[in-house]
């Protein structure tokens, strides 16, 4: 087994570089808002996937994937009730081993370093807020406090992660919200 960082494994497994910030998991934006997913979560980035759509599916059901010739459904919190839109295609990620289901994403996930700073809440505004809060981890909403007070932390070390607060939610909770919806 090879430890991770965000440098990369050494060579041979003999853990991480000398001044490696050690990777505690992965976050993606979805539809502007960054997600932190939670450590040990399986992940794959599909750029340009071929999504086609499902009628009469809920409204944040984007439609149908191929991924080695098996069908996933990905969701696409951004996506409006009673909009129709053709086969299109899209970055998604998909989540889960084996695969759960895929959401559409703005870019490729990022490594988040340890202490990534917590999110407290959902952003305003955001189209899917009652998604989110219904996906939340317990953790995030058990430890409102302490996010708090580890926001003033250091997140350097991961570019684009600076200063960004991270939604931690559970994905398994956030597609089931999405397929309510």
């Amino acid at each position: 087994m090879t430890a991770a960082t965000s440098e990369g494994p050494r060579p041979g497994g003999e853990g991480p570089r000398p001044g490696a910030a050690a990777v505690a998991r992965f976050g993606a934006r979805v539809a502007g808002v960054p997600l932190a997913l939670p450590l040990g979560t399986a992940l794959e980035f599909v750029a340009g996937a071929t999504v086609h759509p499902l009628p009469l599916a809920p409204a944040r059901v984007a439609g149908l994937m191929q991924l080695r010739g098996q069908p996933l459904v990905v969701f696409d919190p951004a996506r409006r009730a009673n909009e129709t839109i053709g086969v299109r295609r899209c970055d998604v990620l998909v989540v889960g081993a084996p695969p759960e289901a895929a959401l559409v994403v703005d870019a490729a996930p990022q490594p988040l370093p340890q202490g990534a700073r917590a999110a407290l809440r959902v952003p305003a505004g955001c189209s899917f807020a009652a998604e989110l809060e219904a996906a939340r981890t317990a953790a995030s909403t058990r430890n409102t406090r302490a996010a708090d007070a580890a926001s003033t932390s250091s997140t350097a070390g991961t570019a684009g992660t600076a200063g960004t607060a991270w939604l931690e939610v559970e994905p398994q909770r956030l597609f089931e919200a999405l397929a309510r919806g």
